[in-house]
């Protein structure tokens, strides 16, 4: 996963959202967003990328279920405290898109995801700890299941894959043309920001001088 993650990040970085901002400077505000125009092209790219890592993280879910729920070894340190179920948590997808001043109709969109992000995280956090729970109960009696609590945590990634799949093409499909394309720059650059040196030397410097 850590070199399919580098090269996932390689691509976004260039050519995907030089691409992007290209088609985002030479289109209007107003563009309709039809399917077929640049800009539409190069964010439906950014969007299907975005897709690929989630399905890619559901098949190391089915290889190697304990490290799909954990902060895999490829997440730099700035990333740690975004994680839920090993990825970003979706409500900073959704936090991200309030931050960009959103139309009315647009923000109704965003807190219907919200509502459903808020039924959804919480059952899936307490279906972890369940499972988690199960285990330790079972493991001191000397009955635990290794297969069975591995199988349960398959299941707890890729539902959390899932609803970041279905959040993520919600508030695209809600925000459409010019709105849809800033919202996934600002995506790729928040993302991509995690991963910059300079970044990560500053979170650094301050990790090691609280108070800077």
């Amino acid at each position: 996963m850590r070199e399919f993650f580098a090269a996932w990040l390689s691509t976004l970085r260039s050519p995907l959202l030089p691409l992007l901002r290209r088609a985002l400077s030479s289109s209007s505000s107003s563009s309709s967003g039809g399917w077929d125009d640049p800009l539409s092209s190069a964010a439906a790219a950014v969007e299907a990328h975005f897709q690929a890592h989630w399905s890619a993280l559901d098949a190391a879910a089915r290889q190697d279920p304990a490290q799909a729920v954990s902060a895999g070894d490829w997440r730099s340190p700035l990333e740690l405290p975004f994680l839920w179920v090993g990825d970003l948590h979706p409500s900073l997808v959704t936090s991200l898109l309030r931050s960009l001043s959103p139309s009315p109709r647009l923000l109704a969109a965003t807190d219907r995801v919200d509502r459903r992000i808020r039924a959804a995280v919480p059952s899936i956090s307490d279906r972890l700890r369940r499972v988690q729970e199960a285990f330790i109960s079972a493991e001191v009696s000397g009955a635990a299941d290794v297969e069975a609590f591995l199988e349960e945590l398959k299941d707890v990634a890729l539902d959390a894959n899932r609803l970041r799949r279905g959040v993520l093409s919600e508030l695209v499909a809600a925000a459409g043309g010019y709105q849809a394309a800033l919202f996934l720059e600002a995506l790729s650059r928040f993302v991509l920001s995690m991963h910059d040196p300079e970044v990560l030397r500053r979170f650094d410097q301050c990790r090691a001088s609280p108070g800077c």
